[in-house]
């Protein structure tokens, strides 16, 4: 009996043992699953849709470019490209991958380095083809079902019409680089088929144009197949950009301008500041950029000797030549140092000691006696000497910066350059050495040190010619130019300064009257011809009379300045530069005229 009892006591402990056991157990099972299902479903709810729900961002379409009657100058086309998303391939399968890649489908350069480099990428996609025709594609998806992550994607390209004739007004869009996406807050731009804009209105309007970009959430199975699309939100276009272009103007100047080598013109509203025509020929095809471009094209372009890659308007220094002799003429009416009636003779050269300032009417025994308006018409050298003897550069450099030469116009497109009005502090400065009067001579007739870019001149013949009032050019529509004082100079002078402008063109013996338009009331033009020197004229070649060059790259710059009036009332400008083209008179201002003529058909 009481070995009964003994098994029977150790028998009920070892069922107490084993139900505790159980029960805790059980209790450590109902706890974990009460901690998982609980306090932890969110995380592993999150890890299961990461699984099972693919969320992709949908880029949106780039705004247009229009010209000013709303005809398309830049929008965007349907494409094809492919990536690889690293995300679907583990680090250790990665470099197996890449190599069935490299050999399936032949690529880049660039991309298959990429792909050999694979374990030091940091971006999850590797973009490896853009713009795929049909024949390509069917090759691509072959090898989508033999590599996870190849993502064949319809997606748009940027499409510019006749890029050529605008490419230095919208510029271009490219991939963005490392430094691009570390300096913007569009996480949008790691996609690997995202575009920004890379220069001129492109990059100018970049946040406009690129739009908002939109969420997919897709269901996939355990191949990253999709199942379904659970949600999207719809991403929302760029915002389109009117320019203040008239194309038909635009494009009757690129091809004026094409009969030569290397140009630039500017037409633009003297009150508004609005641009109608922007050309710098020659220019590229945008289009080239919307994929990547093969280097040996890129090498030619940047290397070709006309510069077609050089925004040649905002970009490109000149010596403004005889373009900048009304500043100076304005320089001393303000000094009250002339007047119109003041006379200075020409006998072709200005002597400063032993050295000679010729006119470049020096072989013909100069121009005789001049009053201003007469010395701005005939374009004499030697009068605006004299002028210069009587003023010092500081006087010159403030009206000339008055007038915007040497500063910045402020136009709404990246990469201008600001050009050189040079003073006695500059040359110390930045030449170590010491005014003399001869630089006060060359500066006088826009030589020299002076730089200036086309759409400067074009902004001070606007401002002289719309009573005073300093305006800033722009091409989009959303710019405009605010209530500004007009500046302090006095309206006879500036009217002594147009008349002799007008005589350059309409008077008998103005330097532009091969180039008058018929008598016109409604309709005429007016402005100043300049020879921008690249090279020095030595006195023995003036003694052999071999002043000018059979060598294109040594020939003049060729200029003209100007506006015309509408029923009387001055209303555009324009600015012609002709690369080593020879004179102003027989070269820019022919084609001023020609485009004068087409603006008339347009208004």
């Amino acid at each position: 009996m009481g070995r009964k009892q003994t098994e029977r006591r150790l028998f009920t402990r070892r069922v107490f043992i084993i139900n505790s056991i159980k029960i805790f157990l059980g209790m450590g099972v109902v706890s974990r699953l009460a901690y998982l299902q609980i306090f932890k479903s969110n995380h592993y709810k999150l890890r299961s849709d990461k699984n099972r729900i693919v969320t992709t961002q949908i880029l949106p379409e780039r705004g247009n470019i229009l010209d000013c009657k709303g005809n398309i100058i830049a929008t965007n086309k349907s494409s094809y490209s492919v990536s690889l998303d690293l995300f679907d391939i583990s680090k250790a399968e990665r470099s197996t991958f890449a190599q069935k890649i490299i050999d399936f489908v032949t690529l880049d350069e660039e991309t298959t380095s990429k792909l050999k480099n694979i374990d030091q990428s940091k971006n999850r996609f590797i973009l490896l083809e853009e713009n795929v025709d049909w024949k390509r594609l069917s090759t691509f998806y072959m090898l989508s079902s033999r590599v996870p992550g190849i993502n064949i994607e319809k997606s748009l390209i940027r499409h510019y019409v006749n890029s050529d004739m605008y490419s230095h007004i919208t510029g271009y869009t490219g991939s963005p680089t490392v430094t691009d996406i570390e300096n913007s807050d569009n996480v949008s731009i790691r996609l690997p088929t995202a575009k920004i804009g890379k220069c001129c209105i492109e990059k100018q309007y970049e946040e406009k144009l690129f739009g908002t970009s939109g969420i997919k959430h897709t269901e996939v199975n355990s191949k990253r197949q999709s199942v379904r699309i659970l949600e999207e939100i719809k991403s929302i276009p760029g915002s389109d950009i009117h320019l203040t272009i008239n194309k038909e103007l635009q494009d009757f100047v690129y091809k004026r301008l094409s009969e030569e080598e290397s140009a630039a013109c500017v037409v633009m509203d003297i009150h508004s500041g609005a641009i109608l025509a922007f050309v710098s020929y020659p220019g590229y095809d945008s289009n080239i950029f919307n994929t990547k471009i093969d280097k040996k094209i890129l090498s030619d372009l940047y290397h070709n000797p006309y510069k077609p890659m050089i925004n040649k308007i905002i970009s490109g220094l000149y010596s403004p030549g005889s373009a900048f002799k009304m500043i100076t003429a304005l320089a001393a009416l303000s000094k009250k140092i002339i007047t119109k009636h003041t006379r200075f003779n020409c006998s072709g050269d200005f002597h400063i000691g032993n050295y000679k300032y010729h006119c470049w009417k020096w072989k013909y025994g100069g121009h005789g006696s001049l009053n201003l308006e007469e010395a701005i018409a005939q374009s004499c050298d030697v009068y605006f000497y004299n002028l210069a003897m009587l003023l010092s550069p500081e006087e010159i450099a403030k009206v000339a910066n008055d007038f915007g030469l040497g500063i910045e116009t402020g136009i709404d497109i990246p990469g201008e350059k600001m050009g050189i009005i040079p003073t006695k502090y500059w040359k110390k400065q930045h030449r170590r050495e010491s005014w003399t009067k001869g630089d006060t001579l060359n500066m006088s007739i826009g030589q020299g040190f002076m730089l200036s870019t086309p759409i400067q001149l074009t902004r001070m013949i606007s401002i002289m010619a719309n009573g005073l009032k300093p305006i800033t050019p722009y091409l989009a529509k959303i710019n405009e130019n605010y209530n500004v004082k007009n500046l302090p100079y006095k309206k006879e002078h500036i009217d002594i300064i147009l008349n002799g402008m007008d005589k350059v063109v309409n008077g008998p013996q103005g330097t532009a009257r091969h180039s008058a338009i018929s008598d016109d009331v409604h309709f005429r033009f007016s402005g100043k011809t300049g020879s921008s020197q690249v090279v020095h004229i030595t006195d023995q070649q003036r003694r052999e009379f071999k002043t000018v060059s059979d060598d294109y790259w040594k020939k003049e710059h060729a200029i003209f300045v100007g506006y015309a009036s509408i029923d009387e009332k001055p209303k555009y400008s324009i600015c012609v530069l002709i690369e080593h083209g020879g004179g102003g008179s027989s070269k820019a201002a022919p084609v001023a005229r020609d485009i004068f003529l087409k603006l008339k058909t347009l208004v």
